[in-house]
């Protein structure tokens, strides 16, 4: 009877042991798998990596140990993927430590514009000294990564009573586009920056543009009768 107590007993023991150690294991199979997952990276080629809807295209690096990359042409994006994986010609800007290769290590990571792209980002309504510009103490972060051959900053009037500014990163062409067409938008090149100071930390006017906008119709029509006048008294 003892004995087959014992034997009970030691069944139990072996039994919880067992558990405890697969519960474990699992625990350290999870860790371990997450831990050697083949980095992914978004993916690029030439024009492709200016193209809005080739933005989440994705490869699968074939080494654990590979990273990474997106390689520019000044400001532009012209390679993205894994580093093992990319022209010669890219390796080489890595190799050399170049502006024009940014590297990261993580899942997706080179989602990102250059280092040294970097413009001031906000908006009035949500922070007051966004509307003072080179009075206010405004810092600059990296912006996301351009779809266009150049990159600038911007800085334009908003709200509905055309009483506050936003300031941030013109990164497509359409973005770019819109703000040249819009009278109380600017544009700025990013190299004009530096760590401590960012080109679009410059002021707009927000007083109300309707009077500016009056006198220059009318300096438009006054031109264009003289014009007539002056055709009229030549002919």
């Amino acid at each position: 009877m003892f004995r087959n107590m014992l034997q009970s007993d030691l069944f139990f023991v072996s039994l919880a042991i067992l558990l405890a150690s697969h519960e474990i294991s699992g625990e350290i199979t999870a860790e371990v798998q997450n831990a050697v997952n083949l980095p992914k990276c978004y993916s690029c080629e030439g024009i492709n990596c200016l193209r809005t809807t080739r933005l989440n295209a994705t490869v699968s690096c074939s080494d654990k140990l590979d990273i990474c990359v997106t390689i520019y042409e000044d400001f532009a994006v012209s390679e993205r993927g894994c580093f093992s994986e990319i022209s010669l010609a890219g390796q080489a800007k890595c190799a050399a430590k170049d502006d024009q290769c940014q590297k990261c290590s993580g899942q997706l990571c080179n989602n990102q514009g250059r280092r040294d792209f970097k413009c001031i980002q906000c908006i009035g309504s949500d922070s007051e000294s966004c509307n003072k510009g080179a009075t206010a103490s405004l810092t600059a972060s990296q912006c996301g990564l351009p779809t266009s051959a150049n990159s600038y900053c911007y800085v334009k009037v908003v709200g509905n009573k055309k009483d506050q500014l936003q300031r941030g990163c013109a990164l497509s062409v359409k973005e770019q586009k819109s703000c040249l067409e819009d009278s109380e938008c600017s544009l700025c090149l990013p190299d004009n920056s530096s760590d401590a100071v960012a080109c679009n930390n410059f002021d707009l006017d927000l007083s109300d543009k309707s009077g500016a906008g009056q006198g220059q119709k009318f300096m438009s029509l006054g031109v264009a009768f003289f014009a007539l006048l002056l055709l009229k008294f030549l002919n």
